[in-house]
């Protein structure tokens, strides 16, 4: 063999070993896979009832991460992304992926927490206030076994007078709310991809005594996840007039399995809007406002983010105007049924 051949047949091996060797393995990660449902159903004060789905998808989850494909969606009943998006987590961020637009919504839940509530406390024309709150927490021993595991069932009870008044519109209501949960003892890699988010405590505010409480409520289930929870909302106005909402949040399917950890990773080519940034950033534009026209005499506008063409950002500047006139965290929670809890 010729030296010529033999150094051609070498620099192929060669390649082909370091080609082997630039490409990335692919990593899993011990988890599970399961399927996520919440639905509900609205009593409206003339008797008239409606079921609903706000959210359902396929959900694959590691101690590290989640993702939920989103195959069902209701933005008017809570959900956080449309049908063929899904919602990516970590222990401290949210990431709500558009594949359509090649588009990312992503909030830190810090952010979030910090900059929802100064915005409901600094939009202009709004004025809220929570009273009489009481929350109450129970433990009701044993639920049935759900998913091959056992569960203990805990009921939250939340009772609350809320008055708003935004712009030329007033709402004076009493709040009846009761959560029920059924926990499943904690396991490795099985997390709620919402868990955080269900702790978030505004730092003030008209809702905080409120989310104070029951966050201490919850804490008292310990670290189980919840499998199962309904929630009944009651809410009557000051004519007497009574609407109730009931929503459930259920797992299904769930079974044990390597997870591609890749799968839990946003693509890099998407464009990335920080929501929790626009929000507080929003509520700083907003508190500057109410100064400059406390000291004009004159009324403030309300800001909203200047670029809201696209979609998803059209999503984030609803989002944060919707989290205001829902004073934060409050209205998410009922939207979800009661999903959220922190871990």
């Amino acid at each position: 063999m010729t030296l010529t051949r033999r150094s051609g047949i070498a620099l192929a091996v060669a390649g082909s070993v370091l080609t082997l060797a630039a490409a990335a393995p692919r990593v899993f990660s011990p988890g599970y896979t399961y399927r996520m449902r919440i639905s509900g159903q609205v009593t409206e004060p003339n008797g008239k009832v409606k079921d609903y789905v706000a959210m359902s998808g396929r959900a694959m989850v590691t101690s590290k991460a989640g993702r939920l494909d989103i195959e069902e969606s209701s933005k008017e009943r809570g959900a956080m992304a449309d049908k063929g998006g899904y919602i990516l987590y970590d222990p401290t961020s949210m990431m709500i992926v558009s594949p359509k637009d090649k588009q990312i919504l992503k909030f830190t839940f810090e952010d979030l927490e910090q900059g929802m509530s100064s915005l409901a406390a600094n939009v202009p024309g709004m004025r809220i206030a929570v009273t009489d709150v009481a929350v109450n927490f129970e433990k009701l021993g044993s639920g049935e076994p759900l998913l091959g595991m056992s569960t203990t069932k805990f009921r939250v009870t939340q009772d609350y007078k809320l008055a708003m008044k935004v712009a030329f519109v007033k709402r004076n209501s009493s709040e009846h709310i009761v959560q029920e949960y059924w926990m499943a003892d904690q396991k490795s890699g099985f997390a709620n991809p919402f868990a955080r988010m269900g702790g978030m405590r505004p730092g003030g505010g008209a809702f905080a005594e409120l989310m104070t409480k029951t966050a201490e409520a919850t804490a008292r289930m310990g670290n189980g996840i919840p499998v199962k929870t309904i929630t009944t909302t009651t809410s009557t106005n000051d004519k007497g007039e009574k609407t109730m909402n009931v929503a459930t949040m259920e797992v299904t399917e769930l079974k044990a399995g390597n997870v591609d950890d890749a799968l839990l990773v946003a693509p890099s080519d998407y464009q990335v809007t920080d929501i929790g940034a626009q929000t507080k950033a929003m509520a700083e534009q907003n508190r500057a406002a109410q100064a400059q026209a406390a000291q004009s005499g004159q009324p403030a506008a309300a800001t909203v983010p200047a670029d809201s063409g696209s979609p998803v950002k059209e999503a984030a500047k609803k989002s944060a105007e919707q989290a205001a006139k829902d004073a934060a965290t409050q209205g998410v929670k009922k939207g979800l049924g009661g999903l959220f809890r922190r871990p």
